[in-house]
């Protein structure tokens, strides 16, 4: 994802744009286990990769996906649902 979908120009648009973004790497080093409790404790899963959009006001977690994706599913997830 970080090499082949954050790159592509829409996806990028969208994440500078409108987004604060923060990575969490729990795969090594010396911070591995606080990064897996706080993945943990944020998603309540230790999938990898997943991704959380939290609103920066409330903490409220919006929406939640876990697993590697298309521009497209990728951009859908970004964007969230449709307004009614």
């Amino acid at each position: 994802m970080e090499e082949k979908i954050f790159p592509r120009p829409a996806v990028a648009r969208e994440l500078q744009e409108k987004f604060i973004e923060a990575r969490l790497h729990n795969d090594g080093g010396p911070s591995q286990a606080a990064n897996r409790s706080l993945q943990k404790e944020m998603a309540g899963s230790l999938a990898s990769p997943i991704y959380l959009i939290v609103d920066p006001g409330s903490g409220e977690k919006l929406r939640q996906r876990a697993g590697v994706m298309t521009e497209s599913s990728f951009l859908e997830f970004l964007r969230g649902p449709a307004p009614k």
